[in-house]
């Protein structure tokens, strides 16, 4: 009995440290990230939020969201996508990320899914189109 308390100890532990590794990491790449409890770490990116002003906006456009769990896999702990389930009152969907010690690993990705894509302008293509 003691062996299982002391296991469940240690993922405890693990996924802490792993959730502020991936936390501060999320922060250097210019996100906004929390870890909500339990390992599940919430990130936005502030380039996606709507604009405040307006109330129907907020509604409507959440801006640039996602979670990411951590729970072992193949005998280790890994981050996990938290995705929504197909309907509204669906269970969230979950897909294995990466192992929890590829931090940056982790934190690219999220990254590139929470990334706000900048047009050029005109002037600025290399195809002489305008």
């Amino acid at each position: 009995m003691g062996d299982v308390v002391k296991a469940r100890a240690a993922a405890g532990e693990g996924w802490r440290s792993a959730a502020a590794a991936l936390v501060a990491d999320l922060e250097r790449r210019g996100l906004v990230a929390e870890v909500i409890g339990n390992g599940l770490v919430r990130v936005r990116n502030p380039a996606g939020e709507p604009d405040g002003g307006d109330p129907r906006v907020r509604a409507l456009s959440p801006g640039l969201r996602q979670e990411v769990l951590c729970r072992p896999h193949r005998g280790a702990l890994w981050w996990w996508w938290v995705w929504s389930g197909p309907t509204r009152h669906a269970l969230s969907e979950l897909e294995p990320l990466c192992p929890v010690a590829n931090t940056a690993f982790a934190g690219e990705r999220i990254a590139r899914v929470l990334a706000v894509p900048f047009a050029s302008s005109p002037e600025e293509t290399s195809d002489g189109c305008q």
